[in-house]
């Protein structure tokens, strides 16, 4: 009776680790899939900003002054012209730039081995 039994146990426990699992093997099983993130730079400009407006009067005063150092007579004239001219567009370029706001964002892409 205790060999049957035994017999009867060691049957059972064969049987049971022969039977197919759920999960197929490693070598069948679907490549899970890779997500690659990456930062991407956004810059948002605004419509009407102020930046460029305060830049060109503040950069053409300032190329105004510089100008106004050099050249005498007519030639003082024309180079405090030439010093405004230059310094508002530099100042209205400087300006441009603070009118910019930069963000990043994060994109997420699932790329198959």
């Amino acid at each position: 009776m205790k060999r049957v039994m035994i017999s009867a146990a060691l049957a059972v426990v064969l049987v049971a680790g022969c039977s197919k699992s759920g999960t197929p093997p490693p070598s069948q099983a679907a490549a899970s899939p890779k997500v690659v993130c990456s930062e991407q730079r956004v810059e948002h400009k605004k419509e009407w900003g102020t930046g460029g407006i305060a830049g060109t009067a503040i950069g053409g005063a300032a190329g105004g002054l510089l100008g106004n150092q050099f050249g005498k007579g007519s030639g003082n004239t024309a180079m405090t012209a030439a010093g405004a001219v230059g310094g508002a567009v530099a100042g209205h370029e400087i300006g441009k730039d603070r009118d910019t706001q930069v963000s990043y964002t994060e994109h997420c892409r699932d790329v198959n081995n």
